[in-house]
């Protein structure tokens, strides 16, 4: 099994709270990897009314899922330890908005990964290239005693 399987094998979220589809890249320093924000997603009903967005908080889902998380769980080199991550000191900037069926690229960078704390940055953009939205951050791991 190639390691980006793993990677996403390894995620601890369900299928409803998933907002990685693939991961096309991963190393020591960085991670690129993409999700679509498919038109069937349940908040495009209410966000906003007649006007559907992807909530910013989602986007910042995203990015940490992507160039956080699954970097995280790169770096840790155990795809079969159990965690709940953590977020902590985030700061974002949306630049653009990302409409029904946009794929998006998330593209992470590791600052440091010391003392099961990793901290990194993100952009989101679109498949043309476009900004979305950056990402600065901070993650820890949190043993899940499952």
């Amino acid at each position: 099994m190639e390691t980006t399987d793993k990677i996403l094998q390894a995620l601890p979220y369900g299928k409803n709270f998933c907002f990685v589809d693939a991961i096309e890249s991963v190393d020591e320093n960085s991670i690129k990897g993409y999700f679509t924000f498919r038109k069937d997603l349940p908040f495009y009903d209410s966000h906003f009314k007649g006007n559907p967005l992807v909530p910013g908080v989602i986007m910042i889902e995203t990015m940490g899922q992507i160039g956080m998380v699954c970097h995280l769980i790169y770096l840790m080199c155990d795809y079969n330890f159990k965690f709940l991550p953590v977020l902590s000191n985030v700061e974002a900037a949306f630049i653009g908005s990302a409409d029904y069926g946009d794929t998006c690229y998330v593209i992470g960078k590791k600052i440091y990964f010391r003392n099961n704390i990793l901290k990194s940055t993100a952009v989101l953009h679109k498949a043309d290239g476009s900004l979305i939205a950056t990402f600065a951050g901070n993650i820890m791991v949190v043993k899940n005693n499952e």
